[in-house]
């Protein structure tokens, strides 16, 4: 049984108007067939009988605290099998921590990134602003994938092929 663990922003915030609207939008709602999973706290959830998605869940309220957040996703990394990572802009510091964490820990990582023209992030031929997290894990993890995509959708269209393929 694989255990996935699908890193990324959260490009929703339950304090904002329609954010239940935009939740259902997310890579990870899609994979798991609907919005309101993605937005409970659960341990896991059957995506089929060979995948469980085990987080992370977006469950935010008003107590939380930060640091109940990254010790309630560090558990998952840890537990995972699989780890799927959508980067689609630089501004993701939690994602990356995740991406080292996971390649340290020798996961199968899957890394979906969004490219940019060719006269941007030149340091690198990945041509993305994350482009030095995804040839790090490439480099300590002989398990490491990296997966060129042309945008978001494009990117969750693929993860979604792939967890379908198991």
């Amino acid at each position: 049984m694989k255990k996935i663990y699908c890193g990324g922003r959260f490009d929703f915030d339950y304090l904002k108007d329609g954010y239940k609207d935009a939740a259902a939008k997310d890579y990870r709602a899609v994979l798991l067939g609907s919005g309101n999973r993605l937005l409970e706290r659960s341990n896991r959830v059957r995506i089929s009988d060979g995948v469980e998605y085990i987080g992370p869940f977006y469950f935010e309220t008003d107590g939380m605290q930060d640091i109940d957040i990254v010790a309630n996703e560090w558990e998952m990394v840890k537990n995972c099998t699989d780890a799927i990572f959508l980067l689609d802009d630089a501004c993701c510091p939690g994602t990356v921590c995740e991406l080292t964490a996971a390649s340290m820990l020798g996961k199968r990582v899957h890394i979906f990134y969004i490219r940019k023209g060719d006269g941007e992030e030149t340091e690198s031929s990945l041509h993305t602003p994350c482009w030095y997290p995804i040839i790090h894990s490439s480099v300590v993890n002989s398990k490491s994938c990296a997966y060129e995509c042309k945008s978001y959708a494009d990117a969750a269209a693929k993860i979604s092929a792939l967890v379908s393929e198991w």
